[in-house]
């Protein structure tokens, strides 16, 4: 899926830089990938992972970014983040034939048939993805609205970072899939991104993304399900749903009716990209920081009577002597890694 990795963003390189660190802000940590590219593949050089309190302030995220900056060594490295959420719409859409030139005049009056808010009102991107019977084409439409863009900017800024590019958050999940999956596969998988606010269904065929959509429903959610269930406070269920020791069973009896939740909801998305698209995918890949809870790959695989994995986004990237393996969160870093890999393609 290398168009998706040359989507211009907000902004632009002039040339290609020898590094490249991915920046994922999210609700319940900062994540950051420094990632390096030679002839051989990508290289992991660092990872950093500073986790907030839910209740974290603004100053306490700036501190927590500069945190992760600074464990990477990012001094004069280009970062590049992402945005998610319903200020978001990436999609697939056909546009009558054009060069991309025309595309880019167009794009204003089309995607007003297609997104929920004014054109004039977000930042506006697309890469044309190959022509259709009838004179026709088919265009990946990205749109963010500039209010969510620009605040996610200032926050950056006031951790004194400037990006150089911001991406919507399907989009970085998918190059960071590319990266670890030869893209010789054929077969129509889905990747399922469970962050702490909400979770990213990607649809892919091969390594192509044809097919993308967000639940406002994540970790948070569990952890919650946790603390009401054990009667306990928020920051200790965080620490329990991770590691349940002796509590298993009561854990797993709290989660229950979330993970229920959560599953219904997700079959909606698979039902209908199966009926938008006539097949279904052939198997599921779990990430993010709750894919690795105990008995939740087990449970989705019921629910969906489809074969589950856990994905790490690591483990397509080659390690300098020094880096860091892949235990831990590593499955939380998709994100982060797909960032930094579109800077360096």
């Amino acid at each position: 899926m290398s168009a998706f990795r040359h989507l211009p963003g907000l902004l632009r390189f002039s040339r290609r830089p020898a590094h490249c660190i991915g920046l994922d802000i999210g609700s319940s940590s900062i994540k950051g990938v420094k990632l390096a590219k030679g002839p051989q593949g990508f290289t992991l050089v660092e990872r950093s992972v500073v986790p907030l309190s839910p209740e974290a302030a603004s100053p306490e995220r700036v501190q927590a970014i500069q945190q992760v900056l600074k464990s990477l060594d990012g001094r004069g490295a280009p970062v590049i983040t992402a945005v998610g959420g319903p200020g978001t719409v990436l999609r697939s859409v056909p546009f009558p034939r054009m060069t991309r030139q025309e595309l880019k005049t167009a794009l204003s009056f089309e995607a007003e048939k297609h997104i929920p808010f004014k054109p004039e009102e977000a930042f506006l991107d697309s890469w044309i993805l190959g022509d259709q019977p009838g004179g026709r084409m088919e265009v990946l439409l990205a749109a963010a609205r500039k209010e969510l863009v620009n605040a996610h900017c200032e926050l950056l800024k006031s951790a004194g970072i400037v990006p150089q590019a911001v991406d919507l958050e399907p989009v970085a999940l998918a190059n960071a899939w590319e990266i670890s999956h030869p893209p010789s596969e054929t077969e129509a998988v889905g990747l399922i991104h469970v962050g702490a606010r909400a979770t990213i269904l990607n649809f892919l065929s091969g390594t192509r993304l044809v097919f993308t959509r967000e639940m406002p429903y994540g970790g948070a959610a569990f952890t919650q399900a946790v603390a009401e269930g054990l009667k306990i406070d928020v920051a200790e269920a965080g620490r329990l749903k991770c590691e349940p020791g002796s509590r298993l069973n009561e854990v797993r009896a709290a989660l229950q009716p979330a993970w229920d939740e959560w599953l219904a909801q997700c079959r909606v998305s698979l039902d209908f990209y199966e009926n938008q698209f006539g097949h279904g995918v052939g198997r599921l890949y779990l990430s993010g920081g709750s894919a690795p809870l105990a008995g939740f790959k087990e449970a989705v695989q019921e629910a969906t009577a489809l074969s589950t994995e856990i994905w790490d986004p690591l483990s397509g990237l080659k390690r300098t002597a020094g880096s860091p393996g892949p235990e831990g969160l590593s499955v939380a870093l998709g994100l982060a890694v797909g960032c930094a890999a579109r800077g360096l393609s």
